[in-house]
């Protein structure tokens, strides 16, 4: 487009350097003005690029000046400031329209954004009022059915009855309410992880001990109903939180018992490309192929018409937990009947073996470099100095270790400054880590802190709100302070 318009305009040009000898001045100024009324309307086609249209307007010029030029004619001098006026007040039209036209542009993209954003809100909107109105009709019945059965066995205890019908009512009365603790137990923690309430802490876990737990908690129930649960897994461990890893497959567990009646319910680890896929299958009714996406919305029970199934929260909170593992799940269907659910583990999160300490060790290839870190810690016991010193001049620390801040002061001395301080809260004579903290800080400018305390939990937890730094709780383990150190490193 560059080439050819700037072509176009050479070849217009030429025609007043070839034509203007052989007319009259008024020819010339009649030509002249439909060129100039020309070069006007171009702005319309290729204004909004500036570049291009200067180009255009100075070959444009160009050879209208040089037409007028080889005539000589009495007009060619202020014909000739003319045209070099009127070019520039063309650039400067051009200029502007340019921006209008970008602006009006941008304004219709951010229109089209805001129209995508705003349908995208609304379907999220009608979503979750679809939710909620699943929500309510769900809890609306599933909510009331154990605490009616609740009243009403509660009705009979008012009348005497014999040993063995009050063993019945109370059984009873136990698995009503062992019903409803259920119900909003999901509703609770699906509540924590929709505040963000919930924050993984990962660690090297043996996946069999995961299993046996599993395998203990579920047994009674597959007994029950007469099915066959089995865990099978080769040597693995895992890099995940646990507790949440437990959790997720409680739920998958949960609902393959809960919604099959005869058969088995099997829970394997596959190797798969240097992962793995953690399957939970089961000999159910499975899943319609319509539904195997819906059944991770928040209230969707797949299965209706069956009571005491819960809200519709199981799979919900496997969703969102999975999320912050950063881990997938999947559902197909489990030949030749039934349900399966994969999670797909990678290699990155999985080890062979059953050696956690090895796959710490290999973990630590991945910490940032502490190598000449300035660390000041203050602590009133010799030993804790002791050893925190060793340990921080291991990972390449500069130490400085301290039984209070005036002898921390004295041995850092005035040419350096502390890159962080991690301080005991109880010092001696009564003095408290924050006091030390501050009185560094007071010599040395805002430098990163932290407190370790073993004080009452009560203590430390209202230290975490009144102190504007971390609290760490003792016994505090050599990875937790590395961590501490990362973060203040990374800060710099």
């Amino acid at each position: 487009m560059t080439a050819l318009t700037l072509l176009s305009a050479a070849v217009s040009a030429s025609a007043p350097f070839l034509l203007f000898p052989y007319i009259d001045d008024v020819a010339r100024m009649y030509i002249t003005m439909v060129l100039c009324c020309w070069l006007a309307g171009s702005m319309a086609s290729i204004g909004a690029r500036p570049r291009l249209y200067i180009g255009y307007v100075a070959l444009f010029s160009l050879g209208v000046l040089a037409g007028w030029l080889r005539t000589g004619g009495t007009y060619a001098t202020p014909i000739t400031i003319m045209m070099v006026l009127y070019a520039l007040i063309l650039v400067g039209f051009a200029k502007n329209f340019a921006f209008q036209i970008n602006e009006a542009i941008a304004i219709r993209f951010e229109n089209q954004d805001l129209l995508i954003r705003l349908s995208q809100a609304r379907t999220e909107a009608e979503a979750a009022n679809d939710a909620k109105s699943r929500f309510l009709a769900v809890a609306s019945h599933d909510l009331r059915q154990p605490l009616h059965a609740v009243s009403l066995l509660n009705g009979m205890l008012s009348r005497p009855q014999t040993p063995e019908r009050m063993r019945e009512v109370t059984a009873q009365m136990d698995r009503a309410l062992s019903t409803l603790e259920q119900l909003f137990s999901s509703i609770l923690d699906f509540s924590k992880i929709e505040a963000d309430k919930v924050i993984p802490v990962l660690a090297w876990v043996d996946l069999q001990a995961i299993f046996d737990q599993l395998a203990a908690s579920f047994s009674a129930r597959a007994q029950e109903k007469g099915l066959a649960l089995t865990f099978q897994s080769p040597n693995l461990i895992l890099h995940t939180d646990p507790q949440l890893f437990t959790r997720i497959l409680s739920n998958l567990i949960d609902n393959a018992i809960k919604f099959t009646e005869s058969g088995k319910v099997t829970v394997h680890a596959e190797l798969q490309d240097g992962g793995i896929v953690l399957c939970v299958s089961d000999t159910g009714p499975g899943i319609a192929g319509n539904l195997q996406r819906e059944i991770f919305q928040e209230y969707f029970q797949g299965v209706a018409g069956q009571a005491a199934h819960g809200l519709g929260l199981g799979l919900a909170i496997v969703r969102r937990l999975l999320t912050l593992l950063d881990l997938e799940i999947s559902v197909a269907d489990n030949r030749p009947r039934g349900s399966r659910f994969q999670i797909a583990v990678p290699a990155t999160k999985v080890r062979v073996g059953t050696d956690i300490s090895d796959a710490a060790v290999d973990e630590r290839n991945d910490f940032l470099d502490l190598t000449g870190f300035f660390v000041v810690y203050i602590d009133d016991d010799q030993f804790s100095r002791d050893a925190v010193q060793l340990l921080l001049t291991d990972w390449g620390c500069e130490v400085v270790v301290a039984q209070s801040a005036d002898e921390a002061v004295t041995l850092i001395g005035a040419a350096r400054c502390p890159d962080a301080v991690v301080s005991d809260y109880s010092l001696q004579d009564g003095a408290k880590g924050v006091e030390a903290i501050e009185a560094l800080r007071s010599h040395y400018g805002e430098i990163a802190a932290a407190i370790l305390t073993g004080e009452s939990d009560e203590i430390q937890q209202q230290l975490a709100i009144d102190l504007e730094y971390p609290v760490l709780k003792k016994p505090v383990s050599a990875h937790e302070l590395r961590a501490l150190l990362e973060v203040f490193k990374s800060l710099e």
